[in-house]
């Protein structure tokens, strides 16, 4: 959960979310996963993260350049790592068999 500017956001996945990604960043999610120990590219989380991000109060999806702009304000208040770990814990939630 985030929140900026007095909205709360949360991220929420999906299988078509995921082909999005795979597709658009050229990489196979769980092979990232696996030969990175989970720390994910700057590019793969900025994706993930915009693509997944939505307004708690309705579950709207958030347009991708208020989402990028979240996302670069989220790394410098929070740190990347950090995101990291958000978008790793909300796939395992979401997306559980992606890490069986």
């Amino acid at each position: 959960m985030f929140e900026v500017n007095n909205t709360t956001y949360i991220l929420r996945f999906n299988k078509q979310k995921v082909k999005t990604v795979e597709l658009t960043s050229g990489i196979s999610l769980v092979a990232a996963l696996t030969a990175n120990k989970g720390i994910l590219s700057y590019q793969v989380i900025e994706t993930l993260f915009v693509s997944g991000l939505v307004e708690e109060k309705g579950l709207v999806p958030v347009k991708q350049k208020e989402a990028l702009e979240i996302f670069d304000k989220l790394v410098e208040e929070q740190g990347l790592i950090s995101l990291n770990v958000a978008v790793i814990e909300k796939l395992q939630e979401d997306m559980g068999f992606l890490f069986r």
